[in-house]
């Protein structure tokens, strides 16, 4: 509790405005996604190797290409939240289809020295789509935005010209348009401030978010082949993210009281990022038998440099007491929005993998498929913000911020499991399952994310295309906002996604 005190005091004294927790979640626990085979067999692909997702997974799977390869990865989604906030539920829905992965591997199949071939593959991979519609609405007795206000003038011990300028994303705003007023003694001295929202008779509370925008990789990766028997690979990655936000949140009265001095406040939030940063990925891959090849790869935090802009708009009918006020921040910021640039660590994974190949009885020298299994270690609570000015005032922060984020998240696991099966001709069938443990400390967060994938797949000699199916289903929670004094009060959402998958492919001599 100590933490978040700690961040509101700092981070309201900042001329712009703060990050959330939520900000370190959305750069490390999404979906698998990759090629088209990749995603039927649920992504587990960490020691198969032999396709283009092995860049941005376990780099060493470059080394059993012995042939070059181009493929074309777009994807169609359709999806479908649920939302149950406060004793009320909510639905949203979405459908768009968009670029999945591209990328060429030039191999050479010649043997030197000790190795018997090696590739380079350029590739680039949307690894998260943010696209989505958060709406919900609840009637609320207990807590209301505008005690976020209240606590930053409170704990930042301001006083009535630091409330009218200082705060221009926040409580500077309800301050201005009277959701926030002050409290004056006998005599006419200001003693603090209050709300004016009647929380005790309760309000309507409505949240409505559109994101846009995609978490890109583009990775240069190298894999060697030693005897047909030990693989290693390494790439080097660029991530690039486009994220944006479109937020309106309102809250009336429930008792529609025209004598109360209040009968709402609504706001209207326009924020966008944008992000680019370097990291690499390491891998291996051994074969102790013909039938069975376990691997290893390490992914590095990724430095990523972002750039933020945030406008916010907020509109309070106080009635009697002030009538209807408007105050804008781009107002209050020379007619622009606010900006920030800082540096982001994303967190540490390692995977460890193993696959079984079976053969038919009839053919025991004609493998007949697979079985594969992924485990990830990921390190949610590593993610690490850092501030691009190294000023004392925002170094200050961010280390609160990041300690903060510490003790919200945990290190978790994430488990795949796939497997793929020849059947007549040149046809095969694809399985996959995976399941994503909570990255969230407190228990009574019910998230997990847990996906059931299948496609078939076509091969020739020179030419593959691959059809893939993906459910996938979410579980998390919506923060609306968050408050020092009391618990927090979130929205339960769940998730569900139906995605299609076409991959094209063709090799080719280099």
């Amino acid at each position: 509790m100590k933490k978040l005190v700690l961040i509101i005091i700092l981070g309201s004294s900042l001329t712009t405005y703060a990050q959330d927790p939520e900000d370190a979640l959305r750069l490390s626990w999404f979906n698998p996604s990759g090629t088209a085979r990749s995603n039927a067999l649920g992504g587990a692909m960490g020691s198969l190797g032999g396709d283009l997702s092995a860049n941005h997974i376990n780099p060493a799977g470059l080394g059993l290409y012995k042939s070059s390869e181009i493929l074309l990865t777009p994807k169609f989604l359709v999806q479908n939240n649920n939302f149950s906030y406060r004793g009320s539920n909510s639905t949203s829905n979405d459908s768009r289809s968009s670029f999945g992965s591209i990328g060429i591997v030039l191999a050479e199949g010649k043997k030197v020295n000790n190795w018997t071939s090696t590739a380079f593959s350029i590739t680039f991979n949307q690894l998260a789509d943010f696209s989505n519609h958060v709406s919900f609405a609840g009637q609320n007795n207990f807590s209301s935005l505008s005690e976020k206000y209240l606590e930053e003038l409170i704990y930042n011990k301001a006083d009535t010209n630091g409330a009218l300028s200082n705060y221009i994303f926040g409580s500077s705003l309800a301050y201005r348009t009277y959701l926030i007023d002050t409290t004056a003694n006998a005599k006419g001295a200001v003693t603090g401030y209050q709300s004016l929202v009647p929380i005790s008779t309760g309000v309507k509370q409505n949240y409505d978010a559109v994101t846009s925008g995609s978490y890109n990789e583009l990775a240069f990766g190298w894999g060697g082949n030693m005897e047909d028997k030990l693989y290693l690979g390494a790439s080097f990655v660029m991530p690039m993210i486009n994220y944006s936000k479109t937020l309106y949140y309102s809250e009336t009265d429930a008792t529609s009281n025209p004598n109360n001095d209040f009968a709402g406040f609504s706001i209207n939030e326009q924020f966008s990022s944008k992000g680019f940063g370097i990291g690499a990925k390491f891998g291996i891959i051994y074969k102790p038998e013909p039938f069975l090849r376990v691997g290893f790869s390490l992914h590095t935090p990724q430095l990523i440099s972002f750039k933020d802009y945030l406008s916010v708009n907020m509109t309070t009918n106080t009635e009697k007491y002030a009538g209807t006020q408007a105050a804008s921040s781009d107002d209050l910021n020379n007619g622009y929005p606010g900006e920030r640039e800082y540096t982001v660590s994303t967190p540490l994974k390692t995977i460890f993998s193993t696959s079984y190949f079976f053969a038919s009885p009839s053919k025991p020298t004609l493998p007949l498929g697979f079985i594969s299994a992924d485990v990830e270690w990921v390190n949610y609570a590593g993610t690490r913000f850092y501030s691009n000015t190294y000023d004392q005032e925002s170094t200050s922060y961010y280390n609160t911020l990041n300690s903060n984020i510490k003790s919200i998240y945990k290190n978790n696991l994430n488990i795949k499991i796939g497997s793929e099966i020849k059947l007549d001709g040149n046809w095969m069938a694809r399985a996959g399952v995976a399941y994503y443990g909570t990255p969230y400390n407190d228990e009574s967060i019910k998230a997990s994310r847990f996906v059931v994938s299948g496609g078939i797949g076509y091969r020739t000699n020179r030419h593959f295309i691959d059809f893939t199916v993906i459910s996938s289903s979410t579980k998390d929670a919506i923060f609306p906002y968050r408050l020092v004094d009391k618990p927090n009060t979130f929205a339960n959402m769940t998730n569900n996604q139906l995605i299609f998958n076409i991959g094209y492919g063709i090799r080719f001599s280099k």
